[in-house]
């Protein structure tokens, strides 16, 4: 497990997958689809996702994390550390993984 400044140890790696599958079951992977996620999660339409709209975007999926994983995986999206999620930030995460997951798929059908 990694420890991701919360205090705990917290596996982010695997909770951002789970998220990451928990969004492609519902809607989904092209940009389109992945802005438009963005700006329902973004309650307030500052562009940017504190960590209450982004608790609240990922229970509209049905992604319930402990509040320590919430917080880790929020983080860990937030490259530039101002305390909110951008959309940049948002769709290379996004991204990431998908490019992650078709990897670790090549790599198992070779």
């Amino acid at each position: 497990m990694a420890l991701y400044g919360v205090g705990l140890d917290v596996n982010v790696k695997r909770i951002h997958i789970e998220l990451k599958l928990a969004v492609s079951r519902q809607s989904g992977k092209n940009i389109q689809e992945l802005q438009r996620i963005f700006l329902k999660m973004d309650r307030n339409g500052n562009g940017k996702l504190d960590i209450k709209e982004f608790e609240m975007g990922l229970a509209a999926f049905g992604f319930f994390p402990k509040k320590v994983d919430l917080q880790a995986l929020h983080k860990y999206y937030d490259l530039d550390r101002d305390g909110q999620i951008s959309y940049s930030e948002f769709l290379q995460a996004m991204r990431l993984t998908s490019l992650l997951m078709t990897l670790i798929c090549l790599y198992l059908v070779s």
